[in-house]
């Protein structure tokens, strides 16, 4: 499975060519899978310098779950910094599931059926065997901090009721801190100003909101403006709601139209992360 993981390590832009830049080993401290529901964006991992033992944190930025004909999963990891001291390190951690290549291949050549219904690969990373690569530099770049936001309101395209320009209300999911300080509080309404409507169609046209800028408040009640985009797509959201069964009808669905935006808070247990600079 190791082997067929995609690794890309990129040195973050704007470095000092005098900078000297120490290539760091690492290794997860427990699985980590993508098959894991509780895996969500903006969760924290610890990994272990092989080299010295010493602990340290990266944070999801991107995950993107598997989905049918062969839609491999993928994770993208970064902010890395010791846990301990807080010495941060340089680098981005881009890992993609198995391709299925010798089915497709197969399929191709019209021996097995299309791998249409054929799940991708998973992304899994396991200690002492999956080991990963980053840098320690003496440049100390910015950090983004995630901010899990989930709907407050119903979200949906079914009747036009979302229009560019309306205001809706998320809220934050836990504490966010920031520097080591309490920075927004959990439950504070998080206002998204939408960008872009797209209406459902036939045959894979989906639906699609489109968010650019959020509004919310710190603990001392300050205006906050966060420019981070986040895409709710009527397909995408497919695999948080209902049973695998239940996501099977609704992926062979969009063949014939492409799926409404709607997410209902009391009912879809979605969430999405902004990034504050």
């Amino acid at each position: 499975m190791l082997k067929k993981l995609l690794l890309i390590c990129v040195l973050l832009t704007g470095l000092s060519s005098l900078a000297e830049e120490v290539p760091v080993t690492i290794t997860p401290l427990q699985k980590v899978s993508t098959a894991d529901k509780n895996l969500h964006e903006g969760d924290y991992i610890d990994f272990k310098d092989i080299k010295t033992g010493d602990i340290i944190t990266g944070v999801i930025k991107e995950l993107t779950p598997n989905g049918f004909a062969g839609e491999q999963a993928s994770l993208f990891i970064n902010n890395f910094k010791y846990k301990t001291s807080g010495k941060k390190l340089n680098g981005q951690i881009y890992i993609k599931g198995g391709e299925h290549a010798k089915y497709q291949e197969l399929a191709n050549n019209g021996l097995v059926p299309a791998t249409y219904f054929i799940r991708g690969g998973e992304v899994i990373l396991k200690p002492g065997k999956t080991e990963l690569v980053v840098f320690f530099s003496d440049i100390i770049n910015s950090e983004d901090t995630p901010v899990k936001i989930r709907p407050a309101q119903k979200i949906a395209t079914c009747h036009d009721e979302i229009e560019v320009g309306d205001k809706i209300r998320f809220e934050t999911i836990k504490d966010i801190s920031k520097n080591g300080r309490l920075y927004i509080k959990k439950g504070t309404p998080v206002y998204g100003l939408v960008d872009y409507v797209s209406e459902n169609g036939w045959a894979y046209d989906n639906a699609q909101i489109d968010f650019k800028t959020f509004y919310t408040k710190d603990i001392n009640g300050r205006k906050i403006t966060i420019y981070s985009p986040v895409v709710i797509n009527g397909f995408d959201i497919l695999q948080y709601k209902g049973n695998k069964f239940a996501q099977f009808f609704n992926y062979c669905g969009v063949a014939f139209r492409g799926k409404e935006v709607e997410i209902i808070p009391s009912k879809d247990n979605i969430k999405f992360n902004i990034w504050v600079k």
